[in-house]
């Protein structure tokens, strides 16, 4: 008698494939509705349905099917023909439960498939692109797709698996997550290791650090990386310790042999028992590890895998007299998705090889192998993203990438070959990024300017203006050299990419079709302004040596001073303000680098000897970054150290030099030339720290109203920062004349004018209400601090037409203007009451004759009108009112907050690092309902900028009501002593989850 009938389903079949696909779990938890007897109906079906797929005729047939449809064909389109997913055990792996041999592996037909990351799906991938480039379609090409499918073939099962299949999970190897995941934990214990930063290779890489203990032989690796895509399929990378597809710029090929790479044990679908076999050099003995890989999903968007070490198996037999030593290996992936489309990959790792080891094999060998590996990663990531899915942030990566090809391809040879080299570098980039033999196939002329970028030669290139859609392979030539000679007039790389796109139409089009295309061009630009022959040797030496030369020469005649009989005076000026010059810059080096001594010495050091202003433009040149203990950038730290070096050293000792000439009974030569010196190094700084922060990309792109009066074109640049530096040589010299005049006439003139001249410069201020500086300092620290700035910033407007000083929230546009007027009338007026009422001193002075001073003033006064004119005629008319303005700082910072867009809090943010006398007259109308409006979504995101010390900063009526009431409860903002987020406890107040008792 037959068994009677379930009751009919109340839900239709669209929810039995659900049922299906997602699991039992899963469908209870989508359908709250369905009664437990439609799930035993359902439970019935699904255990005869699974009889059937899984009986040995049937995946016999389904296998048949498989090799008919072709490679490309995934296994869960077969299952679709069936209602249930047929998994297939990756290449490497056996049936589950099945032991393999150490040797054991499994050859298969690669697939033509890759992987898309952004929209998790995959898509065919050829070999040979449309264009049919011969790269493309070479050996290397080919075998780098092969491998490239072999093992996405094996990770697509991988995700699947972690996505739609329900995964049960023994008490070891819950065990084995448990314990990578306090492993990480612990890791991330302030204090817990004395952990040594790391050289990151790629800037996606937010932690890089290590720790060797030289007495157990203990090392320990931290790394945090983001990558694009989804983080199923990073997971699953990362769960395949045995992937065929290597960067060739890692070299893994080469140095490691698969034979060394063997799974042992296959136990089920999240779990793998895996031998390493690691090659020591001699006479070390080799080393062995055995551990358990599992993964796990452990949220909705977090999977961790977790590497255990094992002591033995039984496939691995250590035999008598076997050198092979065995070493442990602990190490745990978590695998977060990002809501920006990113992943984030937090990594740690515990090895010991079985004992102590020298530190040149774990710092020559071990350490950067384990970096080596994590960089691998974010490169295999990158490199899988189509280009259609490339975003603007991704450019800056995908360009690091392609400086690390170069750098390693041009390795593998001597000197003759480095171009040969390069280019093969170029050549492996393109055929391993998915993204470029897309943008081959639709513009094959950036293989033609990739090349000859990679060789960074100084030639002539004419401006190309031919359209995108014209491009050949010797426009592209030309645009190559463009850049390269571009890079020798600009101080950092996007300055110079900068320059280099807005006077080529094609480059223009291409960055408007491609918004990540600027960033890649400037990491490219930053490898080869370090890499230069010219590039930033000159940009280094050409500033630096005229800086070094100025103090040679003032020392140099300090010295002379000294030994001249009567002028012992003026020796102990000089050597006071040289003294003085270095202790200040000391001071900076300590304020910029008191968290790091070591760093302070060296810069300390190399003050002393006048290599300060080489130091500086190098880290500039070279691209340095502000780190988190520096309080300024690298930028605006060579700027003030020339400021402190035009201050208290370069124009007062002019004016000592140009006074004890005008005085002397004998005109030296050597007097003359220490004086051009000075005024050609004045000039060249001041000039140069106007052209630089005005070409700056952030600095335009932030405030275009004030920055960019320079040209875009080439030749525009060129007479404009030559036109800059002529005229300030000029207005140095006359007005350092002009106070040696007025001070051998009467020295109490000179401090008449100088005075009167600060003065109304100050009251001006003071009226305007503007007399005290943007940041938010208190008290007599604030009133000190203004009146330093304004008394550098004038000074400096008055002798070196800093053109930057014109900045509202310096001296401003008219004051600027007014300065320069009364400087260039002081030079006219002194001459004359020298002429006319200087006596002579005694027999070891003489008065210059006023024919010669006449001449002297023709001459200035002809080369400083012709270079201003020459400047004001060549640059962008629309930055003329600059120079005329009568904005003070609250209306500049007003304009700037209203200008940035609605995604800029980060840069609106910096507004409240301004005292609030800069922004209180609007600050109610325009950033109180922006931080009102948006305070409950940082508290939720945290963004980087939203610290305690931030939000201390921010008036209490600016700050949602609700939220200024938990604050007062954890006392974040009344005792300094107790931060907001300084513990678990005061988090929980802070949220309301408990009351303050």
């Amino acid at each position: 008698m037959s068994a009677p009938l379930p009751a009919a389903p109340t839900f239709s079949l669209s929810q039995l494939r659900s049922f299906l696909e997602h699991s039992a779990e899963h469908f209870l938890l989508q359908n709250k509705s369905i009664t437990e007897g439609d799930v035993e109906f359902v439970r019935n079906i699904l255990s005869d349905h699974l009889q059937f797929v899984t009986s040995s005729d049937n995946i016999a047939s389904f296998e048949d099917k498989r090799k008919q449809l072709g490679p490309a064909v995934q296994a869960d389109a077969l299952a679709h023909e069936h209602e249930q997913a047929v998994v297939v055990p990756p290449q490497g792996f056996s049936s589950v439960g099945k032991v393999l041999s150490s040797a054991g592996k499994v050859k298969s037909t690669p697939s033509r498939v890759t992987l898309m990351m952004s929209k998790n799906k995959i898509v065919p991938m050829e070999s040979q692109s449309l264009t049919a480039l011969s790269i493309l379609s070479s050996p290397e090409a080919t075998k780098y797709v092969e491998d490239h499918n072999k093992d996405l073939e094996i990770e697509s099962e991988m995700v699947r698996q972690m996505d739609n299949v329900i995964q049960h999970y023994t008490e070891t190897e819950d065990e084995i997550i448990s314990s990578g995941i306090g492993l990480l934990d612990g890791m991330k214990m302030k204090g817990a290791i004395p952990f040594k930063e790391f050289k990151k290779i790629f800037s996606a890489t937010r932690v890089q650090k290590g720790f060797y203990n030289s007495k157990e032989g203990d090392i320990y690796i931290r790394t945090e990386y983001t990558v694009g895509g989804d983080h199923s399929y990073v997971a699953a990378r990362t769960a395949n310790y045995y992937y065929n597809c290597t960067n060739p710029a890692f070299g893994f090929g080469e140095e490691v042999s698969l034979d060394h790479y063997n799974y042992l044990e296959v136990p089920n679908k999240h779990s793998a028992i895996y031998c390493q076999h690691y090659n020591f050099p001699s006479p070390l003995s080799d080393r062995e590890a055995i551990m358990n890989i599992v993964w796990k999903r452990i949220s909705e968007k977090c999977i961790v895998v977790a590497y255990y070490p094992l002591t033995s198996h039984p496939n691995v037999e250590n035999k008598e007299g076997d050198a092979v030593i065995r070493a442990t290996f602990h190490s745990v992936y978590k695998v977060t998705q990002l809501d920006d489309g990113f992943v984030n990959v937090d990594l740690g790792t515990h090895i010991n090889f079985g004992g102590k080891l020298p530190k040149a094999v774990v710092n020559g060998f071990i350490i950067p192998n384990g970096n080596r590996a994590v960089s691998h990663q974010q490169c295999y990531f990158m490199n899988s993203i189509h280009l259609e899915d490339l975003t603007k942030e991704d450019g800056k990566l995908l360009g690091e990438i392609f400086v690390n090809q170069i750098k390693t391809a041009r390795n593998r040879g001597g000197w003759k070959k480095r171009a040969e080299l390069g280019k093969v570098g170029v050549d492996e980039f393109l055929y391993i990024s998915v993204a470029m033999r897309e943008l081959l196939s639709c513009h094959p002329w950036i293989r033609a300017m990739l090349h000859e970028i990679s060789l960074n030669q100084i030639k002539a290139a004419p401006t190309v203006h031919t359209a995108l859609s014209d491009m050949k392979d010797h426009d592209a030539i030309n645009l190559a050299k463009g850049l390269s000679t571009i890079i020798l007039s600009n101080t950092e790389a996007p300055a110079a990419v900068d320059h280099w796109i807005a006077q080529n139409a094609a480059l223009e089009e291409l960055e408007r079709e491609y918004a990540w295309m600027r960033s890649f061009f400037v990491e490219i630009a930053q490898f080869n302004l370090n890499t230069s022959n010219f590039g930033l040797r000159l940009r280094v030496f050409g500033g630096a040596v005229l800086s070094m030369v100025d103090l040679i020469t003032d020392v140099y005649m300090t010295v002379k001073f000294f030994n001249t009989e009567g002028e012992e005076g003026y020796g102990r000026i000089n050597a006071w303000l040289i003294c003085l010059t270095m202790a200040v810059q000391i001071v900076l080096s300590y304020a910029q680098n008191r968290k790091k001594l070591s760093v302070f010495f060296q810069y300390t050091f190399f003050t002393l000897i006048g290599f300060r202003p080489a130091l500086d433009a190098y880290r500039v040149g070279s691209g340095s970054e502000q780190e988190d203990r520096h309080l300024i950038s690298p930028l605006q730290e060579m700027s003030w150290c020339k400021g402190i070096e035009m201050v208290f050293e370069a124009i007062p000792a002019s004016i000592v030099q140009v006074y004890a000439l005008v005085l002397a009974k004998e005109k030296r030569v050597d007097a003359l030339v220490s004086i051009i010196i000075s005024a050609a190094t004045i000039a060249f700084s001041s000039s140069m720290m106007s052209y630089d922060w005005d070409t700056s990309p952030a600095n335009r792109n932030a405030v275009p109203y004030f920055y960019g009066f320079v040209p875009d074109k080439a030749l525009g640049r060129a007479v404009c920062f030559l036109s800059m530096m002529s005229v300030t040589f000029a207005h140095v010299l006359l007005q350092t004349l002009a106070c040696a005049l007025l001070a051998a006439t009467n020295s109490k003139w000179l401090i008449v004018y100088l005075s009167a001249d600060m003065a109304l410069f100050f009251l001006y201020k003071i009226v305007r209400k503007d007399f005290f500086y943007y940041p938010n300092l208190s008290g007599f620290l604030r009133l000190l601090f203004s009146f330093i700035e304004r008394f550098a910033i004038k000074t400096l407007a008055n002798f070196t037409l800093l053109l930057n000083a014109r900045n509202p929230c310096e001296l401003g546009g008219l004051p600027f203007v007014s300065s320069l007027i009364i400087s260039f009338a002081a030079s006219f007026v002194s001459a004359s009451l020298y002429s006319s009422h200087y006596n002579e001193g005694g027999e070891d002075t003489t008065k210059v004759s006023d024919d010669t001073l006449k001449a002297i003033l023709a001459s200035l006064y002809s080369v400083w009108f012709i270079s201003g004119v020459v400047f004001i005629t060549v640059i962008k008319r629309n930055y003329w009112p600059t120079f005329f303005s009568l904005d003070t700082a609250s209306d500049y910072n007003k304009r700037f907050f209203v200008n940035l867009r609605d995604d800029q809090d980060e840069a609106k943010s910096s507004m409240f690092s301004c005292h609030l006398d800069v922004y209180k007259s609007w600050g109610d109308e325009l950033m109180k309902p922006w931080t009102l409006e948006n305070w409950s979504r940082w508290e939720e995101e945290i963004p980087a900028w939203f610290t305690d010390a931030w939000v201390e900063s921010v008036p209490n009526n600016y700050i949602p009501y609700n939220w200024r009431v938990k604050y007062k409860k954890t006392k974040g903002r009344v005792d300094p002593q107790m931060r907001r987020r300084s513990s678990v406890q005061q988090v929980k107040m802070l949220m309301g989850e408990v009351e303050e008792k």
